[in-house]
């Protein structure tokens, strides 16, 4: 599919300004611009903030009512259940507050729940099964927003309630829990609107603890939350993964260590990208094959021997998740194929009985990419399926499914991701209900993938000394994504080798057109154009993102293609 390059334009004046106010180049300056940082103020914390700028956690709504509760069932010695979520962000917020609860001396325990047998959230049996149990405090954790039958009946039995979470609030308002924790909330002045489920749950612990000994140290958990669930790196998260990552590799907890162990990343610098590809998959595959329980084990044990095996478990749950996956994913093409008319439907709605629900969620996230159009993937399984959907920045999920929930059992999320429950039987007027939707929503338009081009920069401007500026812009990630630059009449040398392989897709050599060369990593997804740089002669131009290669005393710089044309 050919994408629109789209180079955006920055004020110049406010570029030379700000470059001489911090003292750095045009081009960081620039970039700073496109990323809506347009003073000298906010440039500062941008570049330089750290957890000492984080906003008081007495300004989250429902912190000091949550905090009192807390501290109330510790005195009395009451039992307390954490109930989480299976994905990374569920499992990091529920260990988090289980770390800091039971080194307070709490008698605590955690429910995860399993996704096929439970679902996702707070049931009734479970609220049901806690007050046999005797708790007198129930904590969700990335979950709860919008469970209101299950905290009406916690509220019937006696047990006080404390939501920790971070979905979109339901229309009818908020759940009818002893003290609320969501950024989202209408009335909450906490700065920060778009924290991961731990990232609340560590502003609890701040609160808890009033910073004092084992707060930070946390850090290692809501750099992994916040990365895997696709939080914007910026505000307050940017400063928490940039210090989480620092925690993280220094970490103490030993199944975090066996972890990257097995993930060859032990002593090395982390970026939010080996979270994303090789730290959260296996933390993610447990869950979605079944049971999280190896991973909750993992994330909260304080022997390396458990550590060990629940790692190996991990690892072993993610290669049969990806053989699922891919056999899976070849059947969503063909089926897409068959099914989809791109003239008619502006949602892609797939369902089979034989795909695994594990796995819904990432086909549908693969699906949206390769199509560039919201996608949902619903595993059938007897007369209730349940479903995954992704979007792209032109549908709002949330909104849409309040739009068409008529259709739907249950539903929730955020606006570029969320699950479903649908009765087998509504899956045909759903799909109708959702395409009527997004034909209002979405113009054809946005139906076409773009290139978002941070400016043009000539191959021959990428020196050492300017990627080390450039390093001052990461952690890269969502809200914060590598630069992206144009550059013209890029060349391929005459006599090329055979391709070098990688793992993110194809390396090979350009030139500038003085002729100084460059390691180019062409991804595994089509290029805009169909164009492949090994059959392609002649200059091309290049969209790409340039990223800094150490080894021992050798720096280079590699190119991340996103995009080429002729010209």
């Amino acid at each position: 599919m050919r994408k629109t390059w789209v180079l955006h334009p920055v004020d110049e004046v406010l570029a030379r300004e700000m470059a001489g106010a911090l003292g750095v180049s045009p081009v960081i300056a620039r970039l700073l611009i496109r990323r809506g940082i347009g003073s000298f103020s906010a440039a500062e914390q941008f570049l330089f903030g750290d957890v000492g700028s984080l906003a008081d956690p007495g300004r989250m709504a429902g912190l000091p009512e949550a905090v009192r509760l807390i501290r109330h069932a510790l005195r009395e010695k009451k039992k307390i259940l954490i109930v989480g979520d299976y994905d990374v962000d569920g499992l990091t917020s529920s260990a988090l507050l289980q770390w800091v609860l039971r080194s307070l001396g709490a008698d605590v325990s955690c429910h995860i729940p399993h996704r096929m047998e439970d679902g996702y959230g707070l049931k009734p049996e479970v609220v049901e099964k806690a007050h046999q149990d005797g708790v007198e405090l129930l904590i969700t954790t990335d979950c709860g927003t919008c469970s209101f039958k299950e905290l009406e009946l916690a509220r019937r039995f006696g047990m006080e309630t404390v939501v920790v979470d971070h979905h979109d609030l339901d229309p009818a308002g908020p759940p009818p829990a002893s003290a609320f924790l969501n950024p989202l909330r209408s009335d909450c002045g906490y700065p920060e609107k778009e924290l991961s489920s731990a990232g609340v749950a560590f502003t609890l612990a701040r609160g808890l603890l009033e910073g004092g000994a084992g707060t930070w140290e946390h850090l290692d958990l809501v750099a992994l939350s916040t990365v895997a669930d696709m939080a914007p790196l910026s505000g307050e998260n940017r400063i928490l993964v940039r210090a989480g990552l620092h925690a993280l590799e220094h970490t103490r907890k030993p199944g975090l260590r066996a972890l990257l162990s097995q993930a060859k990343l032990e002593g090395k610098t982390l970026t939010p990208e080996e979270i994303s590809f090789r730290l959260a998959p296996p933390l993610n595959a447990a869950g979605r094959m079944g049971s999280s329980e190896a991973s909750f084990r993992l994330l909260t044990t304080a022997d390396p021997v458990e550590a060990e095996a629940a790692v190996k478990s991990l690892f072993k749950d993610n290669r049969a998740r990806r053989a699922l996956e891919g056999e899976a994913f070849k059947k969503a093409l063909v089926k897409v194929a068959r099914e989809i008319n791109f003239s008619r439907d502006r949602v892609i709605i797939l369902e089979d009985e034989k795909w695994h629900p594990g796995v819904a969620g990432i086909l549908a996230t693969r699906l949206t990419y390769r199509f560039h159009r919201p996608t949902v993937v619903i595993a059938v399984n007897g007369s209730i399926c349940r479903g995954s959907a992704r979007s792209t920045r032109a549908l709002d999920l949330v909104q849409a499914l309040h739009a068409v929930k008529e259709h739907l059992v249950e539903f929730g999320g955020h606006p570029g991701a969320a699950g479903l429950t649908i009765e087998r039987d509504r899956i045909v007027p759903f799909r109708e209900a959702l395409n009527r939707v997004a034909h209002e929503r979405m113009d054809r338009g946005q139906l076409s993938p773009s290139v978002e081009l941070d400016g043009e920069l000539p191959l021959s401007d990428l020196t050492e000394s300017l990627m080390r500026e450039m390093e001052a812009l990461a952690p890269f990630g969502t809200g914060n994504p590598r630069p992206v630059f144009l550059s013209r009449d890029a060349r391929l040398p005459a006599e090329r080798g055979p391709a070098g392989f990688h793992p993110m897709g194809m390396r090979v050599t350009v030139q500038d057109p003085q002729g100084n060369s460059f390691e180019a990593l062409q991804p595994r997804d089509a290029l805009g154009e169909g164009l492949n740089l090994r059959r392609v002669r002649g200059p091309v131009h290049l969209a790409y993102s340039p990223v800094s290669r150490r080894e021992e005393d050798r720096f280079s710089i590699e190119l991340r293609l996103r995009d080429l044309k002729l010209p």
